[in-house]
């Protein structure tokens, strides 16, 4: 599926990178323009939430028509979308997160900020949700943990829930090189966080048009019954095959 989660930990409701309606845009219609092939959730079935976190300042994560429907009270996010967001939102309390605000909390959870090392656009940071006893790692775009990740990340608990997209989704080095970096940064990350639960995210075959449709590569995951064989991944994975909620186990 997409990047839309609701997320239930300890005392916290978080929704994460809703986009329940319409299209996500990249700078121009022409340019990409990207919509849901599966229905998203109804507003109306929306479960009750504390805050909403945007993980990725794009808008397929960052989606403006569904904020402002939804008008949350808070919003945790990458600082680099504080300016937009107060303008879509200009009521809501937002909490912007980077290298220097790294850990802030939130009902007694703690947001940590990951951030990548890449220089230039298109950046995919990530965020680690930790509690007393466990921690959830939002790696969207896949991730790569370095040795300074690990140090700053010793104080977080063990990784009971990663969500990481399984698809390779590559694009020309002039339009942002690697989106998605596919099944062996799956690997890599959980022969380095050894999480209980592996969950695909981002992954959704979307309806597409526009320049970047046309030049993108995109090998798809293989099938359920063909992931299970790998040993690293066979008692993990878990996918959904739509935006019904459901209890991850």
């Amino acid at each position: 599926m997409d990047n839309s989660w609701f997320l239930e930990l300890d005392g916290l409701k978080l929704l994460i990178d809703p986009w329940l309606e319409g299209v996500e845009v990249d700078f121009f219609s022409w340019f990409n323009t990207q919509w849901h092939r599966t229905s998203p959730l109804p507003y109306d079935q929306l479960p009750d939430y504390n805050a909403v976190l945007i993980t990725q300042k794009y808008p397929d994560h960052f989606h403006k028509v569904t904020l402002k429907k939804l008008q949350p009270k808070l919003v945790i996010g990458p600082s680099s979308i504080k300016k937009e967001i107060k303008k879509v939102l200009p009521e809501t309390e937002f909490i912007g997160m980077d290298k220097k605000n790294s850990i802030v909390s939130v009902l007694d959870i703690d947001f940590h900020f990951l951030p990548t090392r890449r220089l230039i656009d298109p950046i995919y940071d990530g965020f680690v949700l930790s509690s007393k006893n466990e921690s959830i790692y939002l790696l969207t775009h896949g991730f790569e943990l370095d040795q300074e990740h690990s140090t700053a990340l010793k104080i977080v608990p063990e990784c009971t829930l990663l969500f990481t997209p399984f698809n390779l989704y590559k694009l020309p080095f002039f339009l942002g090189g690697v989106v998605s970096p596919g099944i062996k940064s799956v690997e890599n990350l959980c022969q380095k966080l050894s999480p209980k639960v592996v969950v695909p995210t981002h992954d959704e075959d979307k309806y597409a048009k526009g320049i970047v449709s046309k030049f993108a590569k995109i090998e798809w995951s293989a099938k359920k019954e063909d992931l299970i064989k790998y040993p690293w991944l066979e008692n993990r994975y878990q996918a959904f095959p739509d935006y019904k909620l459901k209890k991850i186990s």
